[in-house]
Parts: structure tokens; C-alpha cells; sequence
């Protein structure tokens, strides 16, 4: 009897075991901290990460209240004496004259996302190619957008008007530095370790 049932226990403790390194290959990736090379560095990382929020936050604001004024008063499109021609903006209508720099800040924010998504799904390591390329396009993106509103707030139509330019170029550069930063962090973590086969795989 007992040697009857031996087989069926043998392939049961197989079954088990084969269940359990399946478990294990799942949590390869470790505590999320892990994946950033430790505490230290996921601490610093969260900071660069938290820091590209805010410049968001920033940057939209002053965004927005920028094209609330100018929806109204359509300044930008005042020939040569315009700010936008100024500002190395093209003389466009009101509708359109900021339509790069949302576009520039939607990118930086879906790219957070994309970061966030990654960390806590644990795939920094299989994606961080493709984080840091999205990063080196938001970045780029970034910093023209900063290039552009560090011009216009110099230029004075208004006060408020004044401070909207230089919150909206403050949020843009501090996008583009947390995002260098946040590159270096990604590209320091190692690659995804291989995967060790279950004991089912290595007998058959």
C-alpha cells in the first residue's frame, strides 16, 4: 500500500514545490525598494519623483492661467510687438499659441505615470530602457518649454501676467531637473535576473 502511494506523494511534493519556485519567480523583483538599489536610493528617487509632481502642479497652473488671459485678450497676436514673437513663440491664434507647451506638459505627466505603474507592478527592471527614453523626450520637451516662458517673463504686460510666465518656467524647470535625476536612477538598476527554472522544467 505504501508503495502504491509513494508515486502519488512524490508528484505531489513535486507539485508543491514547483508552486512555491512559481511564487518566488513572481516576487523576483523583491520589495519595490529593492528594484532601486536599496532604501537610500528608492528615498532619493521618490524625492526626484515627488519634485517632477509638483513642477507639474506648477507648471499647469501657470499654464492655465496664462491661456485664461489670453483667450480673452488675444495679446499674443499683435504682429511684431507681441509677446509671443518675442518670446520665439510663432504668431498664432489664441486657441493655438499654446498648444506645444500642453502637449509638453501632458508628456511629462504621462511619463511619471508610466514610472509610477512601473515601481509598484515591479518591472523597473524590464522597462527601464523604455522609462529612460520616455524621460529623455520629456526632458527635452521640458526644457524648451522653460526656454520659452523664461523669455516671456521678462517680457511686462502685466503683473499677474508677469507671475503666471515665471510660475509656468519655474514648473517646467523643475520637471527637466527631476527628470535628469530620476534617469540617473533608472539607469543604474541592474538588469532583471534570470529566471530559475521549476523543478518540473529541469526533469523534462
Amino acid at each position: 500500500m505504501s508503495a502504491m502511494q509513494q508515486p502519488g506523494a512524490v508528484a505531489q511534493y513535486a507539485r508543491n514545490d514547483g508552486d512555491q519556485q512559481k511564487k518566488r519567480n513572481r516576487r523576483e523583483g523583491g520589495p519595490i525598494t529593492s528594484q532601486l538599489g536599496g532604501p537610500v536610493n528608492y528615498a532619493f528617487f521618490s524625492v526626484w519623483l515627488a519634485l517632477g509632481f509638483s513642477g507639474w502642479i506648477i507648471a499647469c497652473a501657470g499654464l492655465s492661467a496664462l491661456q485664461r488671459y489670453e483667450n480673452h485678450s488675444g495679446i499674443s497676436v499683435l504682429g511684431g510687438a507681441g509677446w509671443a514673437v518675442k518670446s520665439n513663440y510663432p504668431a498664432l491664434d489664441s486657441g493655438r499659441v499654446f498648444r506645444l507647451d500642453w502637449f509638453d506638459l501632458f508628456l511629462n505627466f504621462i511619463t511619471l505615470m508610466l514610472i509610477v505603474v512601473a515601481l509598484f507592478t515591479k518591472v523597473v527592471h524590464q522597462t527601464r530602457i523604455v522609462i529612460v527614453g520616455w524621460l529623455a523626450a520629456a526632458t527635452v520637451q521640458a526644457i524648451l518649454s522653460a526656454d520659452r516662458f523664461y523669455n516671456y517673463s521678462h517680457w511686462h504686460l502685466s503683473p499677474s501676467l508677469y507671475a503666471s510666465g515665471r510660475a509656468t518656467f519655474s514648473g517646467f524647470l523643475i520637471m527637466a531637473t527631476s527628470n535628469f535625476c530620476l534617469m540617473y536612477h533608472i539607469g543604474i538598476v541592474p538588469p532583471p535576473p534570470p529566471r530559475q527554472p521549476t523543478k518540473e522544467q529541469q526533469t523534462a
